[in-house]
């Protein structure tokens, strides 16, 4: 039961950190958007795909690490929480770029 309370207590907050730093990301971007024409800033169009990959990758192996750890207290899976939002956050910017471009 502890076990499944520790899952629960871990995902609960790796999707609200997640919400919170979509929702950064996007305001973020957002206003850059308006702000400029073009984006990514001059950066060409393959510096957005790879950070979309490696911001997956970082969403995959966060997750990956939470599942296989699911006993442990919230407090050891944290700096996990934190990968997955950031991945979040890293994959929001590139898609809008992307988007905007």
């Amino acid at each position: 039961m502890s076990r499944n309370k520790n899952l629960f207590q871990t995902l609960l907050v790796t999707y609200l950190l997640s919400f919170v730093c979509i929702g950064a990301a996007f305001m973020l971007q957002y206003q850059a958007n308006r702000s400029v024409k073009s984006c990514s800033y001059l950066d060409p169009l393959v510096v957005d795909i790879w950070a979309t990959v490696f911001a997956i990758f970082l969403i995959l192996e966060g997750f990956v690490d939470i599942f296989s750890h699911k006993s442990y207290p919230l407090r050891s899976q944290l700096t996990k929480a934190i990968r997955v939002s950031l991945g979040f956050a890293i994959l929001t910017m590139h898609i809008m770029q992307f988007i905007h471009k």
